[in-house]
């Protein structure tokens, strides 16, 4: 069982917003490239899981007109440390 540090869960709020400028490419692809740079010490299954859960909240942002919220940067910090929890 691992815990999020401040860090990492600072790193799950900006995510979205991180997510949005990165724009271009595939939605799977960018998430992959960001999990990965932000918890590369996870294997890559492991990682593979955490793109899975945050998938459905991030992809919608890539809409035209979407706005990333608070909501979306609580979700993804909620969804970080719960599967940290796990690890």
């Amino acid at each position: 069982m691992t815990r999020a540090t401040d860090r990492e869960l600072e790193l799950a709020h900006r995510l979205p917003d991180d997510f949005v400028e990165g724009g271009g490419g595939s939605a799977v692809q960018s998430l992959i490239e960001l999990v990965g740079e932000n918890w590369d010490r996870f294997a890559i299954g492991t990682r593979a899981e955490l793109v899975e859960a945050l998938l459905p909240i991030l992809d919608p942002l890539l809409e035209s007109g979407a706005e990333v919220t608070d909501r979306e940067r609580g979700v993804c910090e909620a969804i970080v440390a719960k599967w940290m929890q796990r690890q």
